[in-house]
């Protein structure tokens, strides 16, 4: 998965409208839930067998893209926990 767009900080967040946090998440998530769709298809459609190698670097990478979506996710509680009008 690549890492060339870092994980938001609830502190950057401070300064942005609830709409600007908006479009900030939906670019942050893009890349972690297109990986999962993607490697869950592999995984599952693809007809080619893969070998032990490529089934470990297919969850290494969707354990990242989960552990990504976590961070998010605390970051999106803690923000909405301060803007509770947001």
């Amino acid at each position: 998965m690549s890492e060339a767009h870092p994980r938001l900080d609830t502190a950057i967040w401070e300064n942005m409208t609830p709409e600007q946090v908006l479009s900030a998440l939906v670019y942050e998530l893009y890349n972690p839930v297109s990986l999962l769709g993607s490697q869950l298809k592999r995984l599952t459609e693809d007809d080619d067998p893969l070998t032990e190698e490529e089934y470990e670097v297919i969850f290494s990478q969707m354990h990242a893209a989960v552990n990504q979506l976590s961070r998010t996710v605390v970051s999106l509680k803690r923000y909405s926990q301060d803007h509770p009008a947001a």
